[in-house]
């Protein structure tokens, strides 16, 4: 089937502008003069009514005044001009921001140095002053290592996010005493455990004898330790404090 539309018209489909990026207005810039291009869209007025058609009240209000009365010549030139110094950040703000006001947060580690390198475009900031910034905002786990690594800060910064993403867990030694504290928690706990569920099912004393003929013996039930208890005579740890006596 034929079209009927024009180039001009075909351009104006073609073009499709994100939304403005006040924190970013050079790179919105460059991207829409890449859709231009790719649209083959040259003629200034164009390019100029369609950054106009595209940014909201709270941006067109700084050139109000091209878009009231476009001047002449370059007219996307001066309505560009006029919003990259109206939102881009002085180098003064872009150094402030790199040496401190914001973090890796959700971020990977590849993107905050994304971010890093584009602030300090443009200032005075070596590599190693770049690489030390960078490191100060890893996750402790993760900065001593990339700290001894070698390699460009582009492959530290990769490392980095194959550590955030898969974290490992630091080696622990336990103090002397603990394990065998713990051991002796799980014994006591899989002794309560049998205790509840064989008051909880009613079965008679598993030792074949009556409750009150062994208190009587061995004292008070709320004296005697879990282990003399279950297992009387025959218990090979006792938990002080425990009244229990093997004497009739």
């Amino acid at each position: 089937m034929a079209t009927n539309a024009t180039p001009a018209a075909a351009a104006a489909v073609s073009v499709k502008l994100p939304e403005f990026w006040k924190n970013d207005p050079e790179m919105w810039f460059a991207q829409a003069e890449a859709q231009f291009v790719l649209a083959n869209v040259t003629k200034d007025e164009t390019i100029f009514y369609h950054i106009v058609a595209k940014v909201d009240q709270t941006v067109i209000c700084h050139i109000s005044d091209l878009v009231s009365n476009p001047p002449q010549q370059d007219k996307y030139t001066a309505a560009k001009e006029r919003l990259i110094a109206r939102f881009a950040l002085s180098p003064e703000a872009r150094l402030e921001r790199l040496l401190g006001s914001f973090d890796l947060g959700d971020m990977r580690p590849t993107h905050l140095l994304a971010k890093m390198q584009e602030l300090a475009t443009g200032l005075n900031v070596n590599d190693n002053l770049l690489k030390m910034l960078f490191l100060q905002r890893m996750p402790s786990h993760v900065r001593p290592v990339l700290a001894i690594s070698d390699g460009t800060l582009s492959k530290l910064a990769e490392m980095g996010d194959k550590m955030v993403e898969s974290p490992q867990s630091a080696a622990v030694t336990s103090p002397p005493g603990v394990n065998t504290q713990v051991e002796q928690l799980k014994e006591q706990l899989e002794v309560l455990s049998a205790e509840f569920r064989r008051l909880k099912h009613g079965s008679p004393n598993r030792l074949g004898r009556p409750r009150s003929r062994s208190t009587s013996r061995s004292g008070r039930a709320s004296d005697i330790c879990w282990y003399h208890r279950k297992y009387g005579q025959q218990a090979q740890r006792c938990k002080e404090p425990c009244n229990y006596s093997s004497k009739n």
